[in-house]
C-alpha cells in the first residue's frame, strides 16, 4: 500500500503526539532525527522508575514488521532508558485509530508489573496510615515490615 508523503507524516505525527500525552514523555525534536535525541518520544530517567524511549509505528496496512535490527537500533538509540516501540494500526485516511499497541522487553514488563502489585498490596496500609488509626499502627507497620522482607 503506498501512501503520499503528506498521510504518512499526519499518521506520524498524530501517534507521536498521542504517545507522548498517555505516557507523560517529552516529543523529541524531529521525531528523534537528531543525533542526542533520538527516537520519538520520552521519559526523564533522572524523574522516573520506568523511563522509556520509545519509537512509534503506524501503518494503514494490515501488519508490521519488527525486526531484530529495529529493537536493538531502539536499545541504542534509548540512551539509558528503557526502549519500546509503540505500534499503531489506522483504519482509513481518516486517521481512525484500530489499535495502539506496546513492545518492550519481556524483564523490564516483568518489573514494572511487580512494582505495580506491590504498590496494590501497600496501598491499603499506606491509606490506613493516613487515616491514622492509631490501634491499627502496629499491625500497619508489621504488614509493612512483611512487604519490604517478601521483597528482598
Amino acid at each position: 500500500m503506498t501512501l503520499d508523503k503528506g498521510l504518512n507524516k499526519r499518521m506520524g505525527d498524530a501517534h507521536e503526539q498521542r504517545l507522548a500525552e498517555v505516557l507523560g514523555m517529552r516529543q523529541t525534536r524531529g521525531s528523534g532525527n537528531q543525533w542526542r535525541d533520538q527516537m520519538d518520544a520520552k521519559h526523564d530517567r533522572t524523574a522516573c522508575t520506568f523511563a522509556f524511549a520509545v519509537d512509534g509505528k503506524s501503518t494503514l496496512a494490515k501488519s508490521i514488521s519488527i525486526t531484530r535490527a529495529m529493537w536493538e537500533k531502539a536499545g541504542e538509540q534509548a540512551s539509558g532508558e528503557l526502549p519500546m516501540l509503540a505500534l499503531r494500526f489506522y483504519n482509513n485516511a481518516s486517521l481512525e485509530v484500530h489499535a495502539d499497541l506496546a513492545v518492550c522487553d519481556l524483564l523490564d514488563f516483568a518489573e514494572m508489573r511487580e512494582a505495580a502489585e506491590n504498590w496494590h498490596k501497600a496501598k491499603p496500609i499506606l491509606q490506613a496510615l493516613v487515616e491514622r488509626h492509631p490501634r491499627c499502627i502496629p499491625v500497619l507497620v508489621g504488614l509493612a515490615q512483611q512487604l519490604i522482607n517478601a521483597d528482598q
